[in-house]
């Protein structure tokens, strides 16, 4: 089948590398948003610190996409009309058939809305000198953090439909890619959400945020197998399942499936506790770590399937 991109340049460790820091800032986001809407003052204490995070990962997520373009105005065509695009009404482009596109307005609205969980933790650590009353109002309205957890989630689905419809090998056909992009996100900000009460020590977030893995690495799990075995039908599997081209399969298996699905899902649902050289590997700190290692080994494996795939 034709691709529209023939040779995946940009598929190295930058870009994968900005996937894994937008996708883990609005997996936190995400969090944030739920623990608002729980009534419990630990699940907000946690929220709060969560808070400090999704903005500077964005900040990151765009130094370096800006960086892997080569020329950074490039990225302004995707904003504002080309003088040269003279078919393109107004002073912003707009190309709803793009997903690159109206991605690209998702994400920008998006990192602008991580403004207020970063005030919120300021606010809640007392490093906020002014606008006490309205921050408190944004980052504990009900229906305001609902909006805000939609933008994040469909930031975090947004490079998993990019990579879909460019249609390179490997991800030909496949339909689920935003959808896994999205459960690998959430759990990327579960994870996050259980180091930190770990480190707090806050009992009852942690026990939900067990609860929340467990729902959540049992989805991806599921959705990972009818991705494979769509991968299988389709007969594209092999340069992510089976090539150690740019370590993609080991990273699949051994992170993604692993760490990410296995070891999480497995510690959650068993509470079994295992000691390695006097640490509790078991504790939601280690699971948490582990798991982040494991989500950016699902980012990596799949960007790198398709240089694996014209390796071949």
């Amino acid at each position: 089948m034709p691709t529209y991109v023939i040779e995946p340049h940009w598929a190295n460790w930058m870009l994968s590398l900005e996937m894994f820091v937008a996708g883990l800032a609005a997996g936190i986001f995400f969090f944030i948003a739920l623990a608002n809407t729980t009534g419990r003052k630990e699940d907000r204490e946690v929220g709060a610190i969560l808070g400090f995070f999704p903005a500077p990962l964005m900040l990151i997520a765009a130094i370096l996409l800006t960086v892997d373009l080569g020329e950074p105005t490039r990225f302004l065509n995707l904003i504002f009309t080309n003088p040269a695009a003279a078919e393109r009404p107004g002073p912003f482009f707009l190309n709803p058939s793009s997903p690159m596109n109206y991605g690209t307005y998702v994400i920008l609205v998006f990192g602008a809305l991580t403004v207020i969980p970063f005030l919120d933790a300021l606010r809640h650590t007392g490093r906020l000198p002014f606008g006490h009353g309205i921050v408190e109002r944004l980052a504990h309205d009900p229906v305001g953090m609902f909006i805000c957890a939609v933008f994040a989630l469909a930031t975090g689905s947004y490079s998993g439909v990019l990579l879909n419809v460019t249609n390179q090998p490997v991800w030909s056909d496949t339909y689920i890619q935003g959808g896994l992009y999205v459960v690998f996100s959430a759990l990327g900000g579960f994870a996050a959400a259980g180091i930190a009460a770990d480190r707090m020590r806050a009992r009852e977030t942690a026990g939900a945020v067990r609860t929340g893995l467990m729902g959540i690495t049992l989805l991806a799990g599921v959705l990972v197998a009818v991705f494979v075995a769509n991968l299988v039908a389709l007969g594209v599997a092999q340069p992510l399942i089976g090539t150690t081209t740019a370590f993609v399969a080991p990273a699949f298996w051994i992170g993604a499936v692993g760490l990410a699905i296995l070891y999480p899902l497995v510690v959650t649902t068993t509470g079994i506790r295992l000691q390695l050289a006097r640490v509790n590997v078991s504790s939601l700190a280690v699971v948490g770590t582990l798991a982040l290692l494991g989500v950016f080994a699902f980012r990596w494996s799949i960007l790198h399937s398709a240089l694996a795939a014209v390796a071949h």
